[in-house]
């Protein structure tokens, strides 16, 4: 099974609430091939700022060995690309650049609430 460890401040699409996040973590750690389900995580490489997987890749056992930092649910593609759009401009608006790895490290130190995102 995949190690998912989740960003205390996890970022979510409209479609997806409280109850449905739980069950959808459930499903994730038990059967990681929910479909329809796209995770925003911390690249494994130093050049890229977020990677976006459709879930059912969580499947390959290279995962079972490469634990991922979830920063966003989504439950679509396009969805998740909206949660990196917010999350770049919110790194704007707060640091004034596209640091958008060392703005998310900033809010691991803060507080353990998850928040919800509205895609605009």
């Amino acid at each position: 099974m995949p190690q998912l460890e989740y960003y205390p401040r996890l970022y979510l699409s409209e479609g997806i609430n409280r109850e449905k996040l739980e069950k959808i973590k459930k499903s994730l750690s038990a059967r990681p091939h929910k479909a329809g389900v796209y995770l925003l995580t911390l690249p494994g490489n130093a050049s890229d700022q977020l990677d976006i997987y459709e879930s059912k890749y969580l499947r390959q056992k290279y995962y079972d060995r490469h634990p991922l930092y979830v920063i966003g649910i989504a439950e679509d593609y396009g969805a998740a690309v909206g949660i990196v759009e917010q999350i770049a401009r919110e790194t704007w608006a707060a640091r004034g650049d596209a640091g958008l790895r060392e703005y998310l490290a900033a809010g691991m130190e803060s507080a353990d609430v998850e928040c919800d995102i509205k895609n605009t």
